[in-house]
């Protein structure tokens, strides 16, 4: 054992900063305990935050000594959480580190609170609870401050196949729908927002991605919204004006390009951000498991980088149009409309039937403005109109 560790101080293990304005993580559940050995990559906690919940592992071997925060508390970023005898993170020395608590006290299951209260609960409590069609209202949490884990759960499902059969509600999601609500109105309350919309023809990128799609040589299948993704990316490259996010009194330009996509997840929507680079393959990969991840709760932080845009297709609902608010970390969101049959003049003034889509461009205008905006949207409308450039690689 260390020196450290042996004349009892530790370095310290913080509060992870998970997204660009995360200030304060809930510490979901712990995965180790005091005097316990670790390597690197075990998990030593879950922490979740109003955007996703995930695992933080151990960036390298060694021993826990103490826990400082609870299960189910609130925790600055960067504050310490614990303290071993790796690597410190970022607080500066640990000579004296914060007094650990006291012995963890189980409580014993709490009575089932009145419905409709918030209740906490593990990620993975709430995934076993959801796949078993187990209410969490009727399970009594073992955990500090009453919250539920997988156990209490496991409890439950045992309780039920030893009862007669009923009928029992479908999980609500509490938890994610107040984090979704207060973001969002954060959103709507702090960012001024302005909109802008267009239609763009569809008909050539629906026969573009047929034909790709045909080919078997192609390295996989491409979805619309690999296009959509594919099209606002390139035009940020072409408008590098729009790729920042504004951040205290200034824009805040971004290195790199990504996306952020709007997925439908369990108890609400998620937005995993996508980074774009190479081919259009490559970004239809990492959006494919990004999304796969996002449905099964199990987004972690680099699900959570910087992005200027995000983009919520409605298509699939054949709704016409979405104007969506804007996700507090960026400037844009996009919000995309179903296919529709139409009828435009061609060269000759002649009407032709076309498909086209509707855009509809919520914008952050403390940090574009009006004019900016339009030329922006007008590129995404040519590159969806025009989608071959949407095959050659996007260099961020």
């Amino acid at each position: 054992m260390s020196d450290r560790a042996s004349s009892g101080a530790g370095a310290p293990i913080v509060m992870p900063k998970l997204g660009l304005t995360m200030a304060e993580g809930l510490i979901a559940e712990w995965k180790v305990a005091p005097g316990e050995a670790v390597s690197a990559g075990q998990v030593l906690f879950v922490v979740e935050t109003d955007k996703i919940s995930n695992e933080i592992e151990a960036p390298a071997d060694g021993t826990i000594l103490s826990l400082l925060a609870e299960e189910g508390a609130t925790v600055a970023v960067g504050a310490p959480v614990a303290t071993w005898t790796g690597p410190g993170q970022g607080t500066g020395g640990a000579e004296q580190p914060p007094a650990p608590l006291s012995e963890p006290v189980v409580a014993p299951p709490a009575a089932a609170p009145a419905r409709g209260e918030r209740r906490l609960s593990t990620p993975f409590a709430r995934r076993l609870a959801q796949q078993a069609g187990i209410d969490l209202a009727d399970v009594g949490g073992s955990g500090a401050r009453g919250r539920i884990k997988a156990r209490d759960v496991q409890a439950a499902i045992d309780r039920r196949t030893t009862a007669p059969a009923v009928s029992a509600p479908a999980p609500r999601g509490r938890d994610l729908r107040a984090l979704i609500a207060a973001r969002v109105t954060r959103s709507k309350a702090e960012i001024p927002h302005f909109y802008l919309s267009a239609d763009a023809r569809f008909d050539a990128l629906a026969a573009l991605r047929r034909e790709v799609n045909a080919d078997p040589s192609s390295p996989g299948k491409l979805s619309v919204t690999a296009f959509l993704g594919a099209a606002v990316g390139r035009a940020l490259a072409l408008h590098p004006e729009a790729n920042g996010v504004w951040r205290g009194d200034r824009v805040e330009p971004l290195d790199a390009i990504a996306i952020g996509i709007a997925v439908e997840a369990p108890g609400g929507v998620m937005a995993p951000v996508v980074p774009l680079g190479g081919g259009i393959h490559d970004f239809a990969s990492a959006l494919d498991a990004a999304i796969e991840r996002a449905r099964q709760g199990r987004l972690g932080a680099a699900d959570v980088g910087a992005a200027a845009i995000g983009i919520s297709n409605v298509g699939m609902f054949a709704v016409r149009s979405l104007t969506p608010i804007i996700d507090p970390d960026q400037s844009f969101m996009l919000g995309v409309g179903a296919p529709r049959a139409a009828f435009r003049a061609d060269e000759n003034g002649a009407p032709v039937a076309v498909r086209e889509v509707t855009l509809t461009l919520a914008c952050d205008h403390r940090a574009i403005d009006g004019a900016a905006a339009a030329r922006f949207l007008a590129t995404i409308v040519e590159l969806i109109e025009h989608p071959v450039r949407l095959l050659l690689p996007i260099r961020s």
